[in-house]
């Protein structure tokens, strides 16, 4: 994974990721779904702009803690206007990398959640840092998209393919149940369960879904394309997807909640203060 790169594209979307009315909805029904009680402390892996953060704390409660961590300066700025508009006071970000978590201890958390991030993650690498963060019986819980989905983005890759450069899915380590079962598992997490969903994206014209793949992090092959093939793979693209976008279901995103628990005896740690707790990084 390309640090600065992925950082440099989160930093450019940052200011109208949060206003998205269906990231808040996909964000909130994974910890919905995850059953937070008061006084967890939790980790929300990649972050963003703190929309499972700002969930999380309310579920957990005053008494609970949740940290949130992310690559990007611009996401965490954005997650903090939101942290200071919501009325809350038990959630602190950390400017971070959701794979490694160096700066937190072992078994520091209850739960550690990622939303949407699983699309711009390796898994192996992320599994194995939440499992260390976990405590024994913890919880991780993740959205995934399912492989081939969206379906402009397959089509994007599609067309790449006629130009020699094999684009990889972002989402074939997890996007379907047996793949995400046998990834959390070879983590040594205990797969619990999938729940299913659909979402629907808001509608987006031709060009302003090229523009979003091309620069997206995930391909990043394209940057070796001449000015004259990328020019006909624009052209290409745009009439595959400019067919696909009369389709009712075009903008359907199906989905699924992964949960999964570290193996050990269940139980929950005692709320204390986080600048207390050498197993937390001290924040500014």
């Amino acid at each position: 994974m390309d640090h600065r790169r992925m950082e440099s594209y989160f930093d450019g979307r940052a200011a109208g990721y949060g206003h998205l009315s269906w990231h808040t909805g996909y964000a909130e029904r994974l910890v919905e779904l995850a059953g937070l009680t008061p006084g967890m402390r939790v980790l929300d892996a990649a972050t963003g702009t703190g929309l499972a953060a700002l969930a999380a704390a309310r579920a957990v409660g005053p008494s609970g803690q949740v940290v949130g961590v992310d690559i990007s300066a611009g996401m965490l700025q954005e997650a903090d206007r939101l942290f200071a508009a919501s009325g809350l006071s038990n959630v602190s970000y950390v400017k971070a990398d959701a794979t490694a978590l160096d700066g937190f201890g072992d078994e520091a958390f209850d739960v550690v959640l990622c939303c949407a991030g699983m699309l711009y993650l390796p898994a192996s690498t992320a599994f194995a840092a939440w499992h260390r963060v976990l405590r024994p019986g913890g919880l991780v819980c993740f959205s995934a998209m399912r492989a081939g989905f969206p379906r402009a983005a397959r089509v994007f890759r599609e067309c790449a393919g006629d130009f020699g450069l094999a684009l990889t899915d972002p989402m074939a380590e997890v996007g379907t149940e047996e793949s995400s079962r046998a990834a959390v598992a070879r983590a040594g997490f205990v797969y619990e369960r999938a729940v299913p969903d659909v979402i629907a994206l808001p509608p987006r014209n031709a060009a302003d879904l090229w523009r979003g793949h091309v620069v997206n992090p995930n391909y990043s092959e394209v940057a070796s394309l001449s000015p004259e093939e990328t020019a006909a793979f624009e052209a290409r693209y745009l009439a595959r997807v400019s067919e696909l976008l009369n389709e009712p279901d075009a903008f359907d995103l199906p989905v699924m909640y992964v949960y999964a628990r570290k193996p050990g005896q269940a139980g929950r740690w005692e709320p204390r203060q986080p600048g207390r707790d050498r197993r937390f990084p001290r924040t500014p």
